[in-house]
């Protein structure tokens, strides 16, 4: 019998953040530009500004990840602490896992993880979390999705990891 995993905590990809937010500033600038060639046109206005707010939110969300030191993700004999994005889903016990899967959207991929009680997921957070997750859940098929891309971990180990742990704790007889 295999030894049980010691816990394993995985931090953002600061390269990846930094992309991510030098992307985002220079996106905002583009608004600002915008607004200032807008000359009052009220459709090219409300663009700008709409452009300006969520890019300037992105750069800060990034701006705030950088700094924080803690993990993204954290694997351990209890569950998974997902840590990853503004609307990650926190402690996900192996007790409450059904499924792990890869899924792909675009160019992006996710490690889903179904749930026995998906709802508690959903209706966790305020407002804003509810409506993403929501959105989520309709698009991937569960309210609990990791994308991989932001972790400084590849998919592959990653998925790898997340079964060793579900193996030794997940299955709990």
């Amino acid at each position: 019998m295999a030894p049980a995993p010691e816990p394993l905590a995985i931090s953002s990809s600061k390269k990846k953040l930094v992309g991510f937010g030098v992307g985002s500033v220079a996106c905002a600038a583009f608004g600002v530009r915008w607004w200032m060639v807008a000359d009052a046109a009220l459709v090219g206005t409300g663009v700008a500004v709409v452009c300006v707010g969520f890019f300037a939110l992105c750069g800060l969300y990034c701006f705030v990840r950088m700094c924080d030191r803690a993990p993204a993700l954290v694997l351990d004999r209890d569950g998974i602490i997902d840590n990853s994005t503004g609307v990650a889903a926190g402690r996900v016990r192996w007790e409450e896992i059904t499924d792990i899967r890869f899924r792909m959207l675009g160019r992006q991929r996710f490690v889903t993880i179904d749930v026995v009680d998906p709802r508690r997921f959903v209706e966790r957070g305020g407002a804003v979390r509810r409506l993403v997750t929501r959105l989520n859940t309709t698009t991937l098929g569960s309210p609990i999705n990791i994308a991989t891309d932001g972790l400084a971990i590849s998919p592959d180990e990653l998925f790898r990891q997340i079964e060793i742990f579900y193996a030794a704790y997940g299955r709990r007889r």
